[in-house]
């Protein structure tokens, strides 16, 4: 009889299992597919008017970044080269996936997500650790169990979103119909492992004879209402204070938003890079939803304060390595300082404020900006061409367009609100 923990409890340890070869071929195309659905979620963030889709996006498209990341590092430990393992590994699988990021609005990219791509990538991915040995092929099988559970999560809150944003009748035929041609797409690039029956069909492009552009201006829908910009509140005002910097972290939604016009309209960088923007972008979204939740937490409502508008006008505005210049060596490194910067913000909700869980989120607020000068500036050190004094001249550049774009129209008081 065997023990349940002979061969390590790892199972069809005597079985032949999938080859070397075999098993590359597949983690290639899983790679692929997490790579490209990382930059579809990114891309969308702008144009998905609802704000709870918005952070889920976020939250998603950073953890396919990173599923593809320990999958092209698997697939170096499986011989393949670096260069091959980081390529397109079958252009029509390229061709349907460049289809995907021409989803029309929120129902089609559900769609897109819910009905196609998540449940076919859950199959391969449980198709894949039922036929490997599980002993031969240890590493993967580890990774990918991780990596099933999450998207098994990440399913279910996709579901729970399509449930909410498609409504209609009309609605449900659209998204069958994106769905149904996706589908039949991906089947005739043999699926997302290559498994799928395909004869000798081709893909053809159909929406993405051009390429995808970014939007260069977010939607929203009207959760919260907007004003320009705050005035200043100073600290000795504290239930004031406190509310302004709830509002400033609720603000950082848009440079999330913003984000995606560096992931998405930069080429020809290490996968890295894509890497870091992508953890980037989440952390601004997480921030954003710091503010949401100290905002129905203190007050009882999470749409209690509004966003401020002034952002926009600017950030969208800027090409990608001016953007990003001005935000990771400009505004994110100003923060360091002390006083004021990151560090008197969660000293003041500790000591002056006395509100743990504002407390708890300015310090990690804290820790997260930390690591952001320190991408940033090794981003830019790899991607600017220029010596470091332009680089700072392009920060300054950026810093100043920031600077008169706030002073276009008057800011607004903190609105009348209880006692934190």
């Amino acid at each position: 009889m065997n023990m349940p923990y002979q061969f390590a409890g790892l199972q069809r340890a005597k079985e032949p299992g999938l080859s070397v070869d075999e098993c590359a071929r597949r983690i290639h195309r899983m790679a692929y597919v997490e790579e490209r659905l990382m930059f579809l979620q990114a891309a969308h963030i702008v144009t998905s008017p609802q704000r709870d889709l918005k952070g889920l996006l976020s939250r998603l498209q950073f953890e396919d970044g990173l599923h593809s990341d320990i999958l092209k590092s698997r697939l170096t430990e499986l011989r393949v080269p670096k260069s091959r393992g980081h390529g397109v590994p079958d252009e029509r699988l390229r061709v349907v996936l460049d289809e995907a990021m021409h989803s029309h609005g929120s129902v089609e990219l559900l769609a897109a997500l819910v009905k196609v791509f998540k449940p076919a990538l859950l199959d391969a991915y449980r198709n894949y650790v039922r036929q490997t040995n599980g002993l031969a092929d240890y590493e993967s099988v580890r990774l990918m169990r991780t990596i099933i559970a999450e998207e098994e999560h990440a399913l279910a809150l996709l579901e729970a979103a399509y449930g909410d944003v498609v409504h209609s009748a009309e609605e449900e035929e659209v998204a069958a119909g994106w769905a149904g041609v996706l589908a039949r797409t991906l089947e005739d690039a043999g699926g997302i492992d290559g498994e799928a029956e395909t004869g000798a069909r081709s893909v053809q492009p159909v929406r993405s004879r051009g390429r995808y552009k970014v939007a260069r201006r977010p939607v929203r829908d009207d959760t919260f209402s907007s004003v320009w910009d705050f005035l200043h509140v100073d600290e000795d005002r504290v239930p004031e204070r406190l509310a302004q910097m709830i509002a400033t972290r609720l603000g950082e939604i848009t440079i999330a938003e913003a984000l995606a016009i560096v992931l998405l309209e930069v080429e020809g960088q290490p996968w890295s890079f894509y890497v870091a923007i992508s953890r980037h972008m989440w952390d601004e979204m997480r921030h954003s939803l710091f503010g949401e939740a100290a905002a129905e937490q203190v007050y009882g409502d999470r749409a209690a304060l509004p966003l401020r508008d002034f952002e926009i006008e600017y950030l969208f505005e800027m090409t990608p390595l001016e953007l990003y210049a001005m935000l990771g060596i400009g505004v994110e490194a100003a923060l360091m300082k002390y006083p004021p910067g990151k560090r008197a913000e969660y000293e003041f909700c500790r000591d002056r404020a006395r509100h743990p869980l504002m407390t708890t989120l300015q310090d990690f607020d804290w820790a997260d900006e930390v690591e952001h000068v320190q991408i940033a500036r090794q981003q830019l050190k790899e991607w600017f061409a220029g010596d470091a004094d332009e680089l700072s001249g392009l920060a300054e550049q950026g810093m100043e367009f920031r600077a008169r774009t706030r002073r276009l129209h008057p800011p607004s008081r903190m609105p009348e609100l209880p006692v934190a």
